[in-house]
């Protein structure tokens, strides 16, 4: 009986002492935080890695290199917004409803160039013969003496010209002989006006009209335009086959400017559409390009930037002067050794010296220059690639 009491003890402290080394080694290794948990998955772990992260990114944060305090690489970048672009270049479009919408189309040749600036000055139902109602030839004048600079002006006119003239008390019929010559007078004088303030003229020509008499009354204004704008010292510009058919007729429809059928003129058969509009302006851009080209200073060193990437490494240099922190050599800030302003200075008309200064001899020179120079292949060495020796070499 006492011994089976005593083996009944015995195994049950043994069990005992097993639990409680089970619990030891489950709170040593984290179990109460695992099973305090409500669910048992493996978010534990996941903490614990995310943690060991953190401490990591923590320790590389600590042993990062010293910062600029203004960063000089900053400076450089393409993507730092850059100070707008102020135009230059200053073109006048002056005339009635077509130079109006022409001149929409000359702000979008010139839209990925804002060097260039267009001022639309065209007046709706304006013409040279109703100077009552408005006069271009003083406008032209105080164009010109208004502070504002004019580096080209493009005229358009006429189709609002068509109409009887006043001479003094009377009424003269369009097209006859005294109206050509007061309105020749008037082309003339609006071209000459410009020229004496040395600012060239592009005269644009008229395009045909669907209207028959219309369009034959505006081809006898073109013939006007072309000769005496020309004689007064501008250029004019013919479009009328760009915006006719193959036979030289009105047409609503044409090639646009890269080549595509597109409409050209509105409903009313006479004003441009904004395709229309911007094909006349194609044959203005390339005189007002050139122009811009030639006016461009050939050294323009004063609109060159500062070198900021430099200040700011100055700005550096002084904060860590007045902070009393030694200047580290960072990527960027390295220090240049000194280099001398020019190398050793070598002779190459004198003859080649020897090492202990005295003149070279042809024996000095090597059997690499004496083959370029005699063209004599040097004889070869023993057990060389170019022993050819035969019977070969034992």
């Amino acid at each position: 009986m006492d011994l089976g009491r005593s083996s009944t003890e015995g195994a049950g402290r043994w069990r005992a002492i097993k639990l409680a080394a089970a619990l030891l080694f489950v709170y040593a290794t984290g179990g109460p935080a695992l099973l305090a948990r409500d669910d048992h998955s493996q978010t534990f772990f996941i903490e614990q890695r995310e943690a060991a992260e953190q401490k990591k990114a923590q320790e590389l944060r600590a042993r990062k290199p010293e910062r600029d305090f203004m960063p000089a690489e900053a400076t450089r970048t393409r993507d730092a917004k850059r100070a707008a672009v102020q135009p230059t270049f200053f073109v006048d479009v002056i005339g009635d409803s077509m130079a109006y919408l022409g001149a929409q189309g000359l702000s979008e040749a010139f839209a990925n160039q804002p060097e260039i600036a267009v001022n639309n000055k065209a007046r709706d139902s304006s013409g040279l013969v109703r100077d009552d109602y408005y006069d271009w030839l003083k406008t032209a004048r105080d164009l010109v003496a208004e502070p504002g600079h004019i580096d080209y002006v493009v005229v358009q006119i006429g189709i609002n010209d068509l109409q009887p003239m006043k001479d003094g008390a009377t009424s003269v019929d369009v097209l006859s002989d005294r109206w050509r010559e007061i309105y020749v007078q008037r082309i003339r004088t609006l071209v000459e006006t410009f020229k004496q303030a040395r600012i060239p003229v592009l005269w644009l020509g008229l395009p045909p009209m669907r209207n028959a008499a219309f369009n034959a009354q505006v081809a006898k204004l073109n013939e006007l335009f072309k000769e005496n704008a020309q004689a007064a010292g501008a250029k004019y510009i013919d479009i009328w086959d760009a915006f006719a058919d193959e036979n030289g007729a009105y047409d609503s429809f044409g090639p646009d400017i890269s080549g595509q059928a597109a409409r050209l003129r509105t409903a009313d058969d006479i004003h441009y559409t904004k395709t229309g509009a911007r094909k006349a302006a194609q044959f203005l851009e390339g005189d007002i390009r050139r122009a811009f080209e030639a006016a461009k200073p050939t050294n323009d060193f004063a609109n060159l930037p500062p070198d900021i990437e430099q200040a700011a490494n100055d700005i550096n240099a002084q904060i860590r002067r007045e902070m009393g922190v030694t200047p580290s050599l960072s990527v960027g800030s390295a220090v240049e050794a000194n280099k001398p302003l020019a190398g050793p200075v070598l002779s190459l008309t004198a003859r080649p010296l020897a090492r202990d200064g005295a003149l070279s001899t042809r024996a000095d020179i090597s059997l690499v220059a004496t083959a370029l120079v005699t063209g004599v292949e040097p004889s070869p060495k023993a057990y060389r690639a170019d022993d050819f020796a035969w019977p070969p070499r034992p």
